[in-house]
């Protein structure tokens, strides 16, 4: 959305400039300069007394729109210097490098990461919300048009190939439209009164006005009576059930959030049998209970604009939040301060106790095609294993390549175990070749052609890193058992203090 800005120019004169809400301070500053003649290292830009930081953007002023800014003189003359860059890359690497504020987008990523760039369809900039989308653009925009002249700055570069419709929401819950629910709430009321056993003498249905008043004290009584009822008089306890909903108009929102909750699944019959039965379905492709299959493409429909009240707290969220920090407060109150040996020894508690409860992890590495290789470890198994697991199963495996975990894209030390490296019931991995870019295929041309379905897989996954139980039972009573021979000594009396 445009935007008017308002100059005051040391001359005494106003200057309006049209901009967006991305729109850099620096470059209305050097705007007004060029227009009026004026120095734009020698000026600064101040709205209500405080100076306005030049590398930030209008929107993160909080500028209105025909806000007045002055010129003031500066205090000394701004020196520019080289930038340095961090250029985040999809995977989650960062690049380093050094560069002048008169340097374009399009040289920047050509020096930092060549590789990247011809395998990108709609190369993208992304820098404080602004968007530097395509070729051309990139070629013209430079560091100083973002702001940039000192210090440092990230830069993350994307294929922007589809318009993103929301920020942070992978999916949303669709809600039912207001129409759509008021139609089915009549319907059912029609339906109750067709059903109501209170008929008239000649054997015709009362109909009464369908826009009734909600009354809490008759629900207070109906409640009452349906607890007295004995479970045997089911009809007469459906009757009342769908009394009871047939006014959730008047209910409020707690009683609409419930009904829009979905199902939970059930575990059926069919199901278990499946589970049992779930390696005879699947295809195994190598060693540790190897498969493969694809990531799924999951499509569901995103809102692009959430109502207001999709963000409103109810009573009850906000009684449970309330709740939920006075029990942490509380919690961290009594949290007796412990030392590192302390600390180290209730870690190594921890790793032995989910040593004894999982003897499987599932480690899952996901390769650029977006084909995902499966294997079944022990938490004793090193890093250095998955690693010789994974060459097995690569088309070309004299290639060098590296695994890692992200966010925060992290290396991982080879003769580090599963359980040091807390991957333990199941860690998710990506592969990455650590010369050149995008060799394909990754994998053996057999192992594309013996995929498992997604859904199987992760029966698959659930089956082999369940707790066991037995092991869970014996650790929790095993530190009870040890505990009584050191509380006995504990309380023997020293023999200095005998008389």
């Amino acid at each position: 959305m445009s935007r008017d800005i308002i100059v005051l120019t040391p001359n005494g004169r106003r200057m309006k400039v049209h901009c967006t809400a991305d729109t850099n301070i620096l470059q209305v500053l050097e705007d007004v300069c060029a227009k009026h003649g004026f120095e734009a290292t020698e000026y600064d830009l101040k709205h209500h007394n405080h100076v306005l930081d030049l590398t930030t953007t209008i929107r993160f002023c909080n500028l209105p729109n025909k806000a007045l800014l002055e010129m003031v003189e500066a205090e000394r003359k701004r020196l520019e210097s080289n930038v340095t860059v961090g250029l985040m890359l999809n995977d989650g690497e960062r690049i380093m490098g050094d560069f002048s504020p008169n340097t374009s987008l399009y040289d920047l990523i050509t020096s930092l990461a060549p590789n990247e760039l011809p395998s990108f369809k709609n190369p993208t900039i992304l820098y404080m919300r602004q968007e530097v989308i395509g070729l051309p653009a990139l070629k013209e925009k430079t560091l100083r048009q973002l702001g940039l002249l000192t210090g440092r700055a990230i830069l993350r570069l994307l294929d922007k190939t589809e318009q993103a419709t929301q920020a942070n929401v992978s999916s949303v819950y669709r809600r039912i439209p207001e129409k759509v629910e008021l139609m089915s709430n009549e319907k059912k009321l029609q339906e109750n009164k067709i059903n109501d056993k209170d008929a008239g003498p000649s054997g015709v249905h009362i109909h009464e006005d369908t826009h009734t008043t909600f009354d809490p004290i008759k629900l207070i009584q109906r409640e009452k009576e349906t607890k007295a009822v004995p479970p045997a008089q089911s009809l007469e306890s459906s009757n009342i059930e769908s009394m009871d909903t047939s006014e959730p108009q008047h209910c409020g929102r707690a009683i609409k959030e419930e009904k829009s909750e979905p199902p939970k699944p059930v575990m059926t019959q069919e199901n278990l049998e499946r589970r049992l039965r779930i390696e005879e379905e699947v295809t195994f492709v190598g060693s540790q209970k190897a498969i493969a299959f694809m990531q799924p493409d999951i499509e569901e429909d995103e809102i692009s604009d959430l109502p207001d009240d999709f963000y409103e707290l109810s009573i009850e969220e906000v009684r449970k939040m309330y709740h939920e920090l006075q029990q942490r407060r509380i919690e961290l109150e009594n949290t007796p301060m412990l030392t590192t040996t302390k600390r180290d020894e209730i870690a190594q508690q921890t790793s032995l106790q989910k040593l004894n409860t999982y003897k499987n992890v599932v480690v899952r590495i996901q390769f650029p095609d977006n084909i995902i290789l499966q294997g079944v470890f022990t938490p004793t198994n090193t890093v250095q294993d998955v690693q010789n697991f994974v060459r097995e199963h690569l088309h070309h495996s004299d290639k060098p390549f590296h695994i890692f975990t992200t966010p925060l894209k992290e290396m991982l030390d080879p003769k580090m175990t599963l359980l040091e490296a807390k991957f333990v019931p199941c860690v998710h991995m990506h592969f990455k070749w650590i010369e050149g870019g995008a060799v394909e295929p990754y994998l053996k041309e057999e192992i594309y052609l013996k995929k498992t379905t997604s859904d199987a897989a992760s029966i698959l996954a659930s089956k082999y890193r369940a707790p066991n139980r037995r092991k869970l039972e014996e650790s929790t009573n095993n530190p009870q058992n040890g505990n009584q021979p050191s509380s006995s000594k504990q309380s023997k009396m020293p023999k200095w203090f005998k008389k």
